[in-house]
């Protein structure tokens, strides 16, 4: 209180300086008093804010839970129908080679038996040559023979060619 008895004598100056601050410290303790009000509502705002995300974040993972579950019963059930059609391809494609092995079996019969066809008609064709071979001797023997008849014929009953055949046609008949 020194300070105060040596100062008596304030100044009109100083005192409206001192008044100024004042005013200008209650001022400042009146906006920290509402900074600390919407510092305080910033807070729960925020603090609300993460609640909210915290529970929007709780129901994006239920729905990616749902989600994961759901794919992995479609794949489950994919893997179990690729499998099974796995087997039913097995399972044809033994079939299949099944028929293409008959297959190949009656083709090679077929063969064999084309062969042996055209054995039997090659021997068929060469014996039907044969036979006309046979067949044009026979006629030229049978000519001969018949030229040769018309010949004693017309030597011993003065007999044409065309009243022999004339004569064997009615007897033939």
């Amino acid at each position: 209180m020194k300070i105060a008895a040596e100062n008596l004598g304030r100044s009109q100056t100083d005192e409206s300086l001192i008044n100024s601050l004042r005013w200008k410290v209650c001022k400042c303790g009146t906006d920290l008093e509402k900074s600390e009000g919407r510092l305080a509502r910033a807070r729960a705002k925020l603090e609300k804010n993460a609640e909210e995300w915290a529970e929007f974040v709780q129901q994006l993972k239920g729905i990616y839970d749902r989600e994961v579950t759901n794919l992995k019963k479609k794949l489950t059930t994919l893997e179990n129908e690729m499998t099974e059609q796995t087997k039913s391809f097995k399972a044809e494609r033994k079939y299949c080679y099944a028929l293409m092995s008959q297959l190949e079996e009656d083709m090679q019969q077929l063969q064999e038996q084309s062969h042996n066809g055209t054995q039997v008609l090659e021997a068929r064709s060469q014996q039907i040559g044969r036979l006309l071979q046979e067949k044009g001797i026979i006629r030229e023997r049978i000519r001969g023979i018949a030229d040769y008849i018309v010949m004693k014929c017309h030597e011993c009953e003065d007999m044409t060619r065309s009243t022999f055949f004339a004569a064997v046609m009615t007897f033939v008949r």
